[in-house]
């Protein structure tokens, strides 16, 4: 069962069989008190270059594969900013937003193929291939970045535990002056013990 996070996407073939289909559906959802009005919408995808049957059953196979890598991905940047957050809604929904709105505002509020960043000319394994790469693009940047905070976090927690900690790991440099050691001396050593 999906979560309640979850969005479903219903394809209508686009033909004059499916006049009407999506209101026909929207009522139906609406009066069963499955979903309100404003959460249907129609997403118009434009017609695509889908290539040859051999092309289209190797996507269909492969498809799969990467959903489940786009959602692994996604939701991991999610638990990450979760994470940083703690776990605070209100600040999380501020970071997960789609050019400036919500994913729901972004879906069911007139959402559009993007043609400049996606072509309709491509072919159907061109568009595949430059969002796979988009994904990994986006993990890879995700992943330097938390690297780069964990050691950022861990340099300051190392800092702290110097100046705040006891005398096992602090510096002993401003508790201890030149005048509490020995002049060099042939016989003696200074030695300073931090006991706990």
């Amino acid at each position: 069962m999906p979560s309640d996070q979850a969005t479903w996407l219903i394809a209508v073939p686009d033909d004059s069989d499916a006049i009407g289909l999506e209101h026909n559906l929207r009522t139906k959802l609406v009066q069963s008190k499955i979903l309100s009005r404003e959460n249907v919408a129609e997403l118009e995808v434009p017609g695509l270059k889908t290539g040859t049957l051999d092309l289209l059953i190797t996507l269909s196979e492969e498809l799969p594969k990467h959903d489940h890598t786009f959602t692994q991905v996604t939701a991991k940047i999610v638990d990450t900013l979760r994470n940083l957050l703690n776990n605070d809604p209100a600040r999380l929904g501020q970071h997960t937003l789609v050019d400036e709105r919500t994913v729901d505002e972004y879906l069911l509020g007139g959402w559009k193929w993007n043609t400049g960043k996606y072509p309709v000319a491509r072919g159907l394994r061109e568009l595949v291939d430059g969002l796979v790469k988009e994904m990994n693009s986006i993990d890879a940047v995700t992943k330097a970045k938390l690297n780069a905070y964990n050691l950022a976090k861990g340099s300051l927690v190392q800092m702290q535990r110097k100046k705040t900690g006891n005398l096992a790991v602090r510096s002993l440099a401003e508790v201890v002056s030149k005048d509490d050691f020995i002049p060099e001396s042939e016989y003696m050593e200074t030695l300073m013990v931090a006991v706990p």
